[in-house]
């Protein structure tokens, strides 16, 4: 070997028999933080942890650096912030908007919107036909959601046109700043018919069928087959829990905040009563129709469920253009018209029916007459 010191050659050995210098080469220290990680430096009493966030060229053409910066006294609580300087309140930010429900979204969308007075009294009426979505998150939304909504209402057809203005509003407000994770309108795709519940498709009987005897062989079945014997929403199904359930009567309590479907009364079909039993065995509260850890399955992933559990039965979907989007012609919320297309081959009285499928119109026959669990009963015994 070569002493580092003389270069004179020399046995392998710790030190140079001929100068006496070490031939261990001393290693450097690596660095603690990588470039973009920012530093620390001490400036009088106090450290500063200083990051840079980006560049930007003045009039002259010259770059520029911007860094933000954030004064401790310390300087190990200096060093343990600069992961977090500069995008905590911006990932803050973020996070909230990502959690806004639609209503929130509305009510932030609200202050910022300039007509007169009765334009904005037109939004105001019209946005709470949208209340079965008020609570759903902003994000976790399409176009069956919303057109469900317009659907349903029980108004004409000026109704439902400020019910698709104000949601094309909400939606130019709420893209460019976040709320919604896709950069498109979806009220753009929004259609207004004259009759109420136009626009949903039922499944066909014989993927009703099918469906019934994947039960237990293919994930989400029995979750999709229940909803068409229950009835309720897609985001009514999801939160459906457990403690509204009465195991006496065989019956659940719940259903979206609207005069029409409010903590209604859902009778259990004798055909769906065995997968119940199972999801709320020893089950005390929370989610009946949740995910694997027993925590509220998103409405996101709901969705991902009903079209794989058509995908794996080889049932066919067929999609259709409008104004340029894909739409499945079977959605979740299929299910519900299922379920109402099942309940007109039962003779009953509608005010019956209309308790179970909790539908905004004729409010009034709901509010002056009482329904009896017996005949909820006899509907869901028969379909």
């Amino acid at each position: 070997m070569v002493c580092i010191k003389c270069c004179q050659e020399v046995p392998d050995a710790p030190f140079c028999y001929l100068c006496g210098a070490k031939q261990t080469i001393p290693r450097q220290n690596s660095k603690s933080r990588g470039n973009g990680q920012g530093t620390v430096y001490k400036r009088g009493k106090s450290y500063v942890a200083v990051k840079t966030i980006g560049y930007f060229f003045d009039e002259a053409g010259k770059q520029h650096r911007k860094t933000v910066s954030k004064s401790f006294t310390r300087r190990r609580d200096a060093v343990n912030a600069l992961p977090t300087i500069g995008i905590s309140k911006v990932s803050a930010k973020s996070e909230k908007k990502a959690k806004a429900t639609f209503k929130e979204v509305y009510d932030a969308w609200l202050p910022t919107h300039t007509a007169t007075h009765d334009t904005m009294n037109c939004y105001k009426a019209a946005i709470k036909y949208y209340e079965p979505i008020w609570c759903d998150l902003a994000a976790d939304i399409d176009i069956d959601d919303l057109q469900e909504c317009i659907d349903e209402c029980p108004k004409g057809k000026s109704t439902k046109r400020n019910m698709r203005t104000v949601c094309g509003l909400i939606y130019k407000y709420g893209v460019p700043r976040g709320y919604f994770p896709e950069k498109l309108n979806l009220a753009d795709y929004l259609k207004v018919t004259g009759e109420a519940g136009a626009g949903g498709t039922s499944l066909p009987d014989e993927y009703l069928e099918k469906i019934k005897n994947a039960v237990g062989q293919i994930d989400g079945a029995d979750y999709v087959y229940c909803q068409c014997y229950l009835g309720f929403r897609p985001t009514e199904l999801l939160t459906l829990d457990a403690k509204n359930y009465d195991r006496a009567e065989k019956a659940f309590v719940g259903g979206a905040k609207t005069e029409a479907g409010k903590d209604r009364t859902v009778t259990v079909s004798p055909k769906i009563q065995p997968i119940i039993d199972r999801l709320v065995k020893d089950k005390v509260s929370g989610p009946v129709f949740c995910t694997a850890d027993g925590t509220k399955m998103p409405l996101k992933s709901y969705r991902e469920m009903f079209y794989s559990v058509l995908d794996a039965l080889g049932l066919d979907n067929p999609t259709y253009e409008v104004d340029g989007k894909q739409r499945h012609t079977y959605t979740p919320h299929s299910c519900r018209h299922t379920f109402a297309t099942l309940m007109k081959r039962v003779e009953a009285d509608s005010k019956d029916k209309l308790e179970l499928i909790g539908h905004t119109s004729e409010e009034m026959l709901r509010y002056y007459q009482d329904v009896s669990i017996g005949d909820l009963r006899k509907i869901t015994d028969e379909i």
